[in-house]
């Protein structure tokens, strides 16, 4: 009695849409073979298969052959697989070197990248933000020891320009709404001149990708030009404001760039120009003399603990670093007599 029990159950299952699902089936089957698809499909897959196996025949042939070794197996084996290109470097293959980011940077300036003139309007121009007040930078979101605070879940936001997910302030485009529009208050304030709380407090604040003025690596690679990489301080060295008044107002090494350089900003170029002048004088007096210079890349025992983040200047840091109390040398006898003591 359970077994007619369960097979009247199963066929009181078959409802109306069941029955319309497989004659809709059977009629499409029907066409298909009518139109010839399914004998094409049924070829294609037996010319496949067969394919398959005259391939698997021939290395069986070669690897029970005595004759034959394993680098005629491998070769075998390498011109059956299809041929694809590969990424190989210019110094194997003996190709003229590229130039790296300084040529990409020049390309920047030329206004002309892989065949794509990089060209910018009255509209750009216009577009371009300006800070009310400076940005500290590498304070917001940064620990006590001066790290970044990155952070996986919720909590953390994504920046569109260093696309890094962490706990800071960021941006909320009004024009499209998207995760695009989230930049952190270190990018927006480098990359584009902007401040990430008055953009806050502006209801219709518009984020660079939808004013067109977006210069990180995706949006330039996808209009065909070179991304720009570490532009920041060469903007600021020439008096722009940030990487996009470089880009758009032109910056040509002349250092007239129409933009107030802030404190911090003139400081780093500060910085930066007297490294490359002492530099310049040690490379200098050695050619002069013939001596070769030597540099110790050994890093020197820690007399204070670490500067934190709040730290932004070469000036600042000397300042911080206590000077380290020389010890006073002992002579071999007063060692000997300190241990007769002791």
């Amino acid at each position: 009695m359970p077994r007619f029990a369960k097979k009247a159950a199963s066929a009181a299952t078959t409802c109306a849409y069941e029955e319309e699902r497989l004659a809709n089936i059977a009629r499409n089957r029907e066409r298909m073979a009518a139109l010839g698809v399914l004998d094409a499909a049924r070829g294609i897959a037996h010319a496949a298969h067969a394919e398959r196996l005259a391939e698997r025949e021939k290395r069986a042939a070669l690897t029970t052959s005595s004759a034959s070794s394993g680098r005629q197996i491998a070769a075998a084996r390498s011109a059956a697989r299809p041929r694809a290109a590969t990424r190989r470097s210019g110094r194997l293959s003996g190709s003229a070197p590229t130039a790296g980011l300084d040529a990409s940077w020049d390309a920047v300036d030329a206004g002309v990248a892989n065949g794509c003139a990089e060209t910018y309007t009255a509209a750009h121009r216009a577009a371009l933000g300006s800070a009310a007040t400076p940005w500290t930078l590498f304070v917001d979101g940064y620990d006590d020891s001066g790290n970044r605070i990155y952070d996986k879940g919720p909590a953390g936001k994504t920046c569109h320009q260093c696309r890094q997910k962490t706990v800071c302030k960021h941006t909320s485009c009004a024009g499209c709404g998207a995760a695009r529009g989230q930049f952190c208050g270190d990018c927006l304030f480098m990359r584009y001149g902007e401040n990430v709380d008055e953009a806050a407090r502006d209801a219709a604040w518009r984020c660079p990708p939808c004013r067109d003025l977006c210069n990180c690596s995706f949006c330039r690679q996808r209009k065909g030009w070179p991304p720009t990489g570490a532009m920041y301080r060469r903007a600021i060295k020439q008096g722009f404001k940030s990487v996009a008044h470089y880009l758009v107002l032109g910056g040509d090494g002349d250092g007239d760039g129409g933009g107030d350089e802030t404190a911090e900003a003139r400081e780093t170029a500060d910085a930066a120009e007297t490294d490359d002048a002492s530099r310049e004088k040690e490379a200098g007096s050695s050619r002069e003399t013939g001596e070769s210079v030597v540099r110790s890349f050994k890093k020197a025992p820690r007399s204070s603990p670490p500067v934190s983040g709040k730290a932004r200047s070469a000036s600042a840091l000397h300042a911080l670093a206590p000077a380290t109390p020389k010890k006073p040398s002992l002579q071999p006898r007063a060692r000997k007599r300190l241990r007769r003591e002791a």
